[in-house]
């Protein structure tokens, strides 16, 4: 079993020195206004925007929970992954205009537009704290976790002197760039995490006697188990339950804590450079994230052949990797790694921040400070919020787990989160219930039932959250008229459940939500088309999956012309770049 050697060290050093660069290029732009150190400028070209979300997404721990869903369900068990892409598409075309045009730095901002009074703004530090804080140093802890697992098997070194000096790089440029550094390291570590994932997988598949082979000793080792179907047959063996699929397919996309595309989804919409750049980058998002999870299928597959099912599944990815790599390669695939994991925690090293400093601090403590006050304040944040993470990580055991704990965590909020865009009844406190409720029956559920499956589980929460908060709703009063008459003209949602607002005050009827539902049926055809046009490509007809992927090259023509034509309100005059030439390319 191969360790790292002085070439993979230097590989990494390499990568390292180009991190601090980068940082270092962005550090006066960053330290000249919270709005560049949060959202860079507003100024983003959608092509960053959806680099930059993959790279978030695709984290350490990614392709270890893969690894593990697979080894137990099968490639159907990466529907749990699939269903958040198609999230991502609900949110390209119902919401990414929406963030984009409410011009808020994060989504708890959004309460200051969209409700009004002291409940208001309660509801405004409760969430910076929920998501800022509780939500935000749980992934945290998760991926530290991830990084200790993978440098076990790789190194000899002591794995909190790995994770401290990972953690000290990633805080030095996350603070020195803001969201410019942080998105341009995003891009450089896309590019690398896809080359190592997709080496490691040419090595495992060539070990293995190739595609062919490796589906033939799949079969071999499992039959019946049906591991290598998409989706649930009619035959015995299923993998996975039907009652399982049907949750991912149909209710899991909307029920989690980025129903609306809210956290480090919408920084990166906020920062677009206008509403077309919004909706291109965040669609290409979804795409890259279906198409990542191909190459760590694929390791996932080798991993079951040459090691059966370990105890631990998610270390079958990293054991591959010191197993068949030549170091060089190695060294390669383990900055790809490092890279997905500084990728995630930099966007959570500077989100968490942003909820503490724009929404609490900023709004509620110190009003008047200046720009480079708030900037050091800021700064200060990221440390604390590094250290509560790694805190948290030595009580973390299964990634996999804490996924679904943390998805199910705020899955019963999801749905009103979706309404409060499209309904003007509901409230701050209708946030309020949700919010709480779907903690408290989550955190239940984990401690007393841990028995119970995610999906059971989810189905639960859903059906006593969303009860409690509509009931909530109607016994408490409306928010004012005014408020949500400006919110109305702010974002402009569709006339759908803004009927009583928008006739009381003469606001024109927009096409929105009628345009949104159309764009979703197409994206999602699309995302389908792409992603098991590769997956039959790689497993099944080579003919069949180049004709899925030929249809899905016309039809995203067709959605993107649809993009273009769409109206698109202009940002207030002087929010607006001064010229091209000051934003990101």
């Amino acid at each position: 079993m191969k360790q790292l050697i002085l070439i993979d060290y230097a590989i990494i050093g390499v990568y390292v020195l180009a991190s601090f660069a980068i940082g270092n290029y962005y550090l006066r732009r960053a330290g000249s206004s919270l709005d560049e150190y949060f959202l860079s400028g507003r100024k983003t070209s959608w092509w960053l925007v959806a680099f930059s979300m993959a790279a978030t997404n695709y984290s350490i721990d990614y392709p270890l929970a893969i690894c593990k869903l697979v080894a137990k369900y099968g490639i159907m068990g990466t529907w749990y992954v699939w269903s958040l892409a198609m999230a991502a598409v609900a949110t390209t075309f119902f919401f990414s205009r929406l963030w984009r045009r409410a011009r808020v730095v994060t989504d708890a901002e959004l309460i200051k537009y969209r409700y009004s009074g002291n409940i208001g703004n309660a509801l405004r530090i409760f969430k910076s704290i929920y998501f800022g804080v509780i939500i935000n140093c749980f992934v945290l802890g998760w991926v530290f976790r991830a990084l200790t697992k993978v440098m076990t098997v790789l190194t000899p070194w002591n794995q909190w002197y790995v994770l401290t000096f990972a953690v000290a790089v990633t805080v030095i440029y996350t603070i020195s760039g803001g969201l410019c550094g942080v998105i341009m390291t995003d891009f450089v570590q896309y590019v690398i995490i896809i080359i190592g994932a997709v080496a490691l997988a040419v090595y495992g598949v060539v070990h293995v006697g190739g595609l062919a082979a490796m589906s033939a000793k799949i079969e071999a080792l499992y039959p019946g188990k049906h591991f290598l179907a998409f989706s649930p047959g009619f035959t015995g063996g299923q993998l996975m339950p039907w009652s399982a699929f049907l949750v991912y397919l149909f209710i899991q996309w909307w029920a989690n804590k980025y129903s609306d595309g809210g956290g480090k989804h919408i920084q990166r919409m906020s920062a677009a450079r206008n509403e077309v750049h919004s909706v291109l980058g965040t669609f290409a998002y979804s795409l890259l994230y279906v198409l990542s999870t191909w190459p760590i299928i694929i390791t996932a597959l080798c991993a079951l052949i040459l090691f059966g099912k370990l105890p631990d599944p998610e270390l079958g990815y990293p054991r591959l990797m010191s197993e068949l790599l030549p170091n060089g390669v190695l060294g390669l695939c383990v900055v790809g790694l490092l890279g997905a994991f500084m990728s995630t925690i930099s966007t959570h090293f500077n989100l968490g921040p942003s909820y503490l400093i724009n929404d609490i601090y900023k709004a509620f403590l110190v009003k008047n400070a200046s720009e480079k006050h708030y900037i050091l304040v800021s700064r200060c944040a990221t440390g604390l919020v590094a250290l509560t993470g790694m805190i948290l990580s030595v009580f973390i055991e299964s990634i996999a787990d804490m996924w679904q704990f943390v998805l199910s965590f705020a899955s019963g909020a999801g749905i009103i989160w979706i309404l409060r865009w499209f309904w003007w009844r509901i409230n701050a406190w209708s946030e309020f219930s949700s919010m709480i409720c779907s903690a408290i029956v989550a955190t239940y559920l984990k401690q007393a039932h841990p028995e119970i499956p995610f999906e059971s589980a989810l189905l639960i929460i859903i059906a006593i959250t969303v009860p409690v908060a509509l009931l909530v709703t109607f016994l408490t009063p409306p928010v004012q008229d005014e408020t949500l008459r400006d919110f109305y003209q702010r974002v402009r949602p569709g006339r759908w459940g803004w009927r009583r607002i928008a006739a009381k005050y003469g606001i024109p009827r927009s096409p929105y939500l009628a345009k949104a539902v159309v764009n979703l049926l197409l994206g999602l055809a699309l995302l389908f088309l792409v992603n098991f046009g590769v997956g039959t490509l790689l497993l099944r007809s080579r003919w069949l999956g180049i004709v899925e992927l030929l249809a899905g090259a016309l039809l995203a023509l067709v959605l993107i012309k649809r993009i273009r034509e769409e109206e698109q309100l202009p940002d207030p005059p002087d929010s607006a770049p001064s010229s091209p030439g000051q934003g990101i390319v």
